[in-house]
């Protein structure tokens, strides 16, 4: 199944088009502004490189969030649009959940990952994950907290904080501030090599095999929201929330509800 995925989620854009036999094409986009101008472009350069037409695409892959509120909603919306004029299938999944798979593809012996994003406000998005089918499983989900909080959640999942993989730009914040590693990570003998990361990962590429592969469930085109884990400056200067907290029961109506309070 041929699948282009997209990660608009942080400034370190990934695309990637890929089937059940391998990655075709990939490509970085570091962006210091928005995705507006730039998302068609790159997609149409990812077909081109790997000889292929839009319409040859049998399913869009995209991150759904956390990270940029501006690049999640591009990406949400274009992943969406291109899914409903093809009518193919859509695989949104966490940028966490891709940052994870992405991290445990470069490193195979490894089995748990932490990603981590800088959510800015001394706050993180971080998640743990372990292998599970070809993809990844939460076994700490997705959130918004201090780095502090994070690790002590992280060390109550995982045995030993140094079996994951930590990567993206968020993992210095949250292995030790101010370039103090945290105590549970000092005095462990010898040096080690150890598998910790501020890159932010390949994400497209893993995301777009794992769903060539048939790893990731798809769901409704209308049913997919963008996971911002909480609410915007611009709405908390305004004292509003808007994060869509649910898809509407009805798709077709092309709304998104609250929860129920």
């Amino acid at each position: 199944m041929l699948t282009l995925a997209l990660d608009t989620a942080t400034r370190w854009g990934r695309f990637a088009l890929a089937d059940a036999d391998g990655v075709l094409a990939y490509r970085p986009l570091n962006v210091g502004g928005t995705y507006a101008d730039a998302l068609l472009a790159v997609i149409g350069d990812v077909l081109a490189d790997a000889g292929r037409e839009r319409g040859e695409v049998a399913a869009v892959a995209v991150t759904v969030g956390p990270g940029s509120f501006t690049g999640v909603r591009i990406g949400v919306a274009t992943a969406k649009a291109l899914a409903w004029a093809l009518g193919r299938p859509l695989y949104p999944v966490s940028t966490l959940a891709a940052m994870a798979a992405a991290l445990l593809a470069e490193h195979p012996e490894a089995e748990l990952a932490v990603p981590a994003l800088d959510a800015r406000r001394g706050e993180i998005f971080a998640a743990v994950y372990r292998r599970q089918g070809g993809w990844v499983e939460a076994l700490a989900e997705p959130a918004a907290a201090t780095p502090d909080a994070w690790w002590e959640r992280a060390c109550a999942v995982v045995s030993d904080p140094d079996l994951p993989v930590y990567g993206g730009e968020g993992a210095s914040l949250l292995l030790g501030p101010n370039d103090a590693l945290r105590p549970e990570l000092t005095a462990r003998g010898a040096p080690v090599l150890r598998r910790w990361s501020s890159a932010h990962p390949a994400t497209a590429r893993d995301l777009a095999l794992a769903v060539a592969r048939g790893c990731v469930p798809a769901i409704d085109v209308f049913a997919a929201l963008p996971e911002y884990l909480r609410a915007s400056d611009a709405e908390l200067n305004r004292h509003l929330d808007c994060t869509p907290r649910m898809a509407d029961a009805s798709p077709s109506g092309h709304e998104s509800r609250r929860e129920p309070t």
